[in-house]
């Protein structure tokens, strides 16, 4: 590879690390590219040539950072393992990718309010047909006695999303509760790594 490709992979390196931290902190609305290209190391125009506008640069750190975390849990799910290896697995990877990096929430949340349909081509490409397999393993576990309560694996998937998502949406509201600073809000975190996936497994399925 020459110089010039590796300048120019390290310059959308840095605009993108530098627009994935800008759009994290500020949202979409309070995000400003000259912002994004001071942090960048580079002047706005440069910016501009890379990305013309603001939603482009936005729709570019989203897909990126979608593609680099979920295609690899889907992947993970459709391994040859016991319902509960399996489990575990998706709910350790699921909060270890969430928790590196915690702007993909609020990019999901801002697509689906702007413009699902991205977000929908998106999971229809990447996640939906690949995490059938699972969702089947799961609704033969129910059937075959191994679900608390013979519950569906929709409300099963779900409810595993919301308990690993919340906690990073809603970080504003439970630094306040619970008089969290970010160090604190990290280490509140770094427990739900920790103890989870084994709270999630003991109220889904019943041991053999």
């Amino acid at each position: 590879m020459d110089n010039n490709n590796q300048n120019d992979l390290s310059t959308e390196e840095q605009i993108f690390e530098a627009a994935k931290e800008v759009f994290h902190k500020k949202g979409f609305d309070g995000a400003r590219m000259q912002e994004i290209a001071d942090k960048a190391g580079i002047n706005k125009s440069m910016l501009h040539y890379y990305y013309r506008s603001k939603d482009m640069l936005f729709e570019k750190v989203y897909q990126l950072s979608l593609m680099r975390a979920l295609p690899q849990i889907v992947q993970r799910l459709n391994e040859d393992r016991p319902i509960e290896e399996k489990f575990r697995i998706f709910i350790s990877d699921y909060l270890k990718v969430i928790q590196a990096n915690p702007h993909i929430p609020s990019f999901i949340i801002h697509e689906l309010n702007t413009n699902p349909s991205r977000i929908q081509e998106f999971f229809i490409k990447q996640v939906s047909k690949k995490i059938q397999p699972f969702i089947e393993q799961l609704r033969v576990a129910a059937d075959e006695g191994k679900i608390v309560g013979g519950m569906k694996a929709e409300h099963i998937v779900a409810n595993t999303m919301g308990l690993i998502i919340f906690p990073f949406i809603g970080k504003p509201i439970l630094q306040i509760i619970f008089g969290l600073d970010e160090e604190g809000f990290t280490n509140f975190i770094d427990e739900r790594v920790d103890f989870l996936p084994d709270y999630i497994v003991d109220i889904t399925l019943n041991k053999e």
